[in-house]
């Protein structure tokens, strides 16, 4: 007998077999057919770092809009505001939001990490974006890994 977490990690092997980018819970859902458990819920989320820790796929949180035709609004009121989980091989959304990522392997590193000067170098050649984040850095994941390593034989 498989467990609940095994099941929900194929669901969502199944479901990015067929899509760029899946939410969690919508997937969730599909398989459940009906409105699924706390338990569920948690299961389906460690499935989707096992995923994520693997290499296979990226953990990011995206708004509603940010998501695209696959997203997953819940009813409850104002809900459409509130981010949910997502694993995505989709390039650009990594990029364009590498801020939002959860969990990555170094196999996804390179990417984020363009993503995050270009999210860097978007903030500065923008007078509204400079002004409303004043000292905000995106720094990229092989330069604070190599800043850290500096800080640590340093002390």
């Amino acid at each position: 007998m498989t467990s609940m977490t095994e099941t929900f990690r194929q669901a969502l092997q199944n479901a990015l077999a067929g899509r760029d980018t899946v939410s969690i819970r919508s997937t969730l859902i599909e398989k459940l057919e009906r409105d699924p458990s706390k338990a569920e819920v948690s299961a389906a989320n460690k499935a989707a770092r096992r995923i994520a820790e693997d290499g296979d796929a990226v953990l990011i949180s995206l708004l509603p809009d940010q998501a695209g035709a696959n997203a997953y609004v819940p009813a409850a009121r104002g809900a459409g505001r509130r981010a949910s989980n997502y694993l995505t091989v989709d390039e650009k959304i990594i990029k364009d939001l590498p801020c939002r990522v959860a969990l990555a392997t170094e196999k996804w590193g390179a990417l984020i990490d363009e993503g995050m000067r270009l999210t860097q170098q978007k903030i500065e050649n923008d007078l509204m974006l400079s002004a409303l984040l004043p000292g905000w850095k995106a720094e990229p994941r092989a330069e604070k890994r190599a800043s850290r390593t500096t800080e640590a034989a340093a002390s």
